[in-house]
């Protein structure tokens, strides 16, 4: 119960609704190609708070998701409440994601990594430090992903399906498509999901 609740919380505090809504700060891209729905995206660097949870897809998003909500509700150092970004990624084998920090161990590559990006006022070294052991910041280093957008909901049906497109997509224009990838959801649980925003990301060479 408490992960539905951290989500309808967090997500009321994102200003969204039932048809979508106001939307909550995302990082800033730049375009360098849109063929909808794909495109080829550029990234600065982002400073995340992620945690990794074991279990069924949907029940290790809840668990990180749970955790997370409360690093930004105020289980941190200075106890101080982080504005809730968008989108929510996750990664069923953290072993692959690029960061520069922390150093990814064995045992959590056995989970699904469940991911909130900061606000871009904070930088790696001026984030509020999490108090669970199992919550931790790392820097995602700028970088050009390949995006797939797809509406429904975020289940692991819906991101295969988006990531065999996108693998198709970029195979036709002779990019790589074996780079390290995640999930993004952007909207809560209510949102009427023909009109949710989800999106499969690929990471593709600089």
């Amino acid at each position: 119960m408490k992960p539905i609740i951290a989500a309808l919380s967090a997500l009321v505090l994102a200003g969204c609704s039932v048809f979508g809504g106001k939307a909550a700060e995302e990082p800033a891209f730049s375009v360098e190609l849109s063929e909808p729905p794909f495109e080829i995206r550029a990234y600065g660097t982002v400073v995340v708070a992620r945690t990794v949870a074991r279990g069924p897809y949907r029940e290790a998003v809840g668990t990180g998701f749970g955790r997370l909500f409360d690093y930004i509700s105020g289980a941190n150092t200075g106890a101080r409440e982080i504005a809730m970004t968008a989108p929510v990624l996750t990664d069923a084998d953290p072993s692959k994601i690029a960061m520069t920090a922390p150093v990814l161990t064995g045992e959590e590559a056995d989970g699904t990594a469940v991911m909130f990006v900061l606000p871009e006022e904070f930088e790696l070294a001026t984030a509020p430090l999490p108090t669970d052991p199992a919550v931790s910041l790392a820097e995602i280093p700028a970088r050009r992903v390949a995006v797939a957008t797809f509406s429904g909901r975020l289940g692991e049906d819906g991101i295969d399906e988006a990531r065999g497109a996108l693998i198709a997509w970029l195979a036709a224009r002779g990019e790589p498509t074996d780079g390290d990838w995640q999930a993004a959801g952007y909207n809560p649980p209510w949102t009427i999901p023909a009109l949710r925003r989800n999106e499969v990301m690929i990471t593709l060479p600089r």
